[in-house]
């Protein structure tokens, strides 16, 4: 039997020269390149509402960027791509990229089947080492659910649901609220099968 050669991991700027020519975006994860997968037309859809709605409440006061922005986490030797990132404080760049920062007040991913178990495990542990990150926000594209993780003054995180198109959520880290109906808003469930 004979060894398997171990795959060269790539650096930081690696991966950054080979992101600015990709036709497809990829993650870095600790020297790994990953290629994501791309979102079906809900996912879309409900990035779309949330960055409209967001940046209309939160205009003059916040920065949304969705799904084009990296984020580097300096602690995890990570870079990944939230699907919406909300700054609130003047960006800090990664070695002067106007591509990547280090500074999101908020993220928010819509989950889908292939990336729901990344997405709660390690993509949030990783975000949890972002300094200025008060809020991580996952929203189901299968049905009205939007998960909130938020950090309190003393580190730790409280988890809160919000469930049903009647329902509002309140984003305390940067004080708007919307309705599920919009952020849902042309949005078509799959009906379940009992």
């Amino acid at each position: 039997m004979t060894a398997q050669p171990k795959k060269r991991k790539s650096t930081p700027a690696e991966y950054l020269a080979l992101e600015e020519k990709a036709k497809a975006r990829s993650e870095y994860w600790n020297g790994e390149i990953v290629a994501m997968a791309g979102g079906n037309i809900d996912h879309q859809q409900i990035v779309g509402n949330i960055s409209r709605i967001l940046g209309n409440k939160l205009y003059g006061k916040c920065r949304i960027f969705p799904i084009e922005m990296k984020v580097w986490i300096k602690k995890r030797n990570k870079f990944f791509y939230p699907d919406v990132t909300v700054i609130c404080e003047k960006p800090n760049f990664y070695k002067s990229r106007r591509d990547t920062i280090d500074n999101p007040k908020m993220i928010i991913e819509v989950l889908s089947k292939s990336t729901a178990s990344f997405d709660r495990a390690e993509k949030f542990l990783s975000y949890q080492t972002l300094e200025l990150l008060n809020e991580y926000v996952l929203i189901s594209q299968d049905k009205a659910l939007v998960e909130q993780y938020i950090k309190r003054e003393d580190g730790n995180w409280i988890y809160k649901a919000t469930i049903g198109l009647e329902s509002t959520v309140d984003f305390s880290s940067v004080k708007a609220t919307l309705s599920l109906q919009d952020i849902y808003d042309l949005v078509e469930f799959e009906e379940e099968i009992l």
